[in-house]
């Protein structure tokens, strides 16, 4: 079976994001490259790796999700160093978050192993989450019986 994609916020958007960013920071360092000013290209190389870190750390969660018999891959972005295929037994769930000032904000996130995705409010945020833990849970069945039918057709 091919696999199914699953968009939790609009990775084109997180690109473009990450991109901007880092262009950012980069025009401003080859600013100061070619004014030759030491402190300036010390500033923004510090800011280069802020930025990389930034998108590589905890608080930034993952976007797209992909299940297939081969496992779940996670894309956190282009700049991400953590985009990985986890195998198709990863425990996953999906958390609640009260968030904001007042803690008056219900958020939620699906947590695949140890990765967490980006989180996004009830409803059809809430839903797009159920259906990749059921795509997750499909697989598996789909996997468990091909394996049997494979076993019974050996014996």
């Amino acid at each position: 079976m091919e696999e199914k994609v699953f968009y939790i916020k609009s990775i084109t958007v997180q690109n473009t994001i990450m991109l901007f960013s880092l262009s950012v920071v980069a025009f401003f360092l080859a600013y100061f490259i070619l004014k030759r000013y030491r402190k300036g290209i010390i500033l923004f190389t510090i800011w280069i790796f802020l930025v990389i870190w930034f998108f590589n750390s905890p608080f930034f969660g993952f976007s797209l999700v992909g299940v297939s018999s081969k496992g779940i891959r996670i894309d956190y972005g282009i700049l991400s160093f953590r985009n990985t295929t986890l195998p198709l037994n990863t425990p996953w769930k999906i958390e609640s978050h009260l968030t904001g000032i007042r803690k008056n904000r219900l958020l939620y996130d699906i947590s695949i192993g140890s990765y967490r995705s980006m989180r996004v409010r009830a409803g059809k945020g809430l839903q797009k989450l159920k259906e990749i833990g059921n795509q997750i849970e499909i697989q598996k069945r789909l996997i468990k019986e091909s394996n049997y039918s494979k076993k019974e057709g050996k014996l």
